[in-house]
């Protein structure tokens, strides 16, 4: 036991070590992508209202993938997912377990503050069946800004952050992207939606890429065993609920026992 402590001190000084070789490139990338996503909701907003663009978007979409692709995609904005997901990282990266979760608090108050202050119609609550083909349930209200919109581009955007590339900058925010537009696609969030979830993420993202580097508290040990209980208790949850996503077993179910075993090899494994 005091060598396991002693091996997770030294991964944590490792952490503080990578922290210090940090570049500002991706949080100003971040926060230039968000203001980018403020000014385009505007002037969509300008150009034809709330429920601009819907309409040709969501077709454009249906006839660009299957359904059943859509359907997969939107599940990585599952806040559940994402959690679950940052168990890959936990013990290799803890420093972008750290950021990860504190991008995670700001981008759940924004998102689930507007939703509730706001309260917006989603699209099946707006239009007539016939004007859209919705896949998965079908929600009516808490429509502004899309949750896992902000889910994606906090968690992809951490990656965009911490990126040692531009090129994997660019590939975390096209991932993000893609789970927004299936929102769209699923018939269930504006387009006005995606662009406000998008930017609450990628600012909730880069507040928290830089905190992480200010406040270190995550990466003592003791925190960061603590805060393991986080993705730990999501592996349960998402195998009771789907959560108003469409219903994804074959996807659900492996990703779990994947990362139950990812922590078992990083954290109880006597090898490591």
């Amino acid at each position: 036991m005091a060598e396991a402590g002693t091996r997770l001190a030294l991964v944590m000084q490792w952490a503080r070590e990578r922290q210090q070789r940090c570049s500002s490139v991706g949080i100003d990338t971040l926060l230039l992508s968000a203001i980018a996503a403020a000014w385009l909701g505007i002037l969509l907003a300008l150009a034809g209202g709330y429920h601009a663009g819907f309409s040709t978007l969501h077709a454009l979409l249906g006839a660009l993938l299957p359904d059943t692709v859509w359907a997969t995609v939107t599940r990585f904005g599952d806040e559940r997912v994402l959690l679950a997901l940052t168990l890959l990282f936990a013990r290799r990266r803890p420093e972008l377990f750290w950021a990860m979760v504190l991008a995670a608090v700001l981008g759940a108050l924004y998102s689930r503050g507007l939703k509730h202050l706001v309260d917006a119609l989603r699209p099946p609550a707006v239009l007539p069946p016939e004007a859209l083909k919705v896949i998965g349930p079908v929600l009516h209200s808490h429509s502004f800004p899309s949750g896992h919109t902000t889910s994606a581009f906090v968690f992809f955007g951490v990656l965009a952050a911490c990126a040692r590339s531009g090129r994997e900058r660019v590939a975390a925010l096209l991932a993000a992207t893609l789970v927004g537009l299936s929102r769209v696609a699923l018939g269930v969030h504006w387009p006005q939606d995606v662009l406000a979830g998008a930017y609450g993420g990628m600012l909730a993202a880069a507040t928290g890429t830089w905190l992480s580097l200010h406040w270190r508290a995550g990466l003592r040990p003791g925190v960061h065993l603590a805060l393991l209980l986080l993705p730990l208790g999501a592996l349960p949850v998402l195998l009771l609920s789907d959560a108003g996503n469409p219903s994804a077993d074959w996807l659900v179910w492996p990703l779990v026992f994947a990362m139950a075993a990812q922590f078992v090899l990083d954290y109880l494994s006597d090898r490591r």
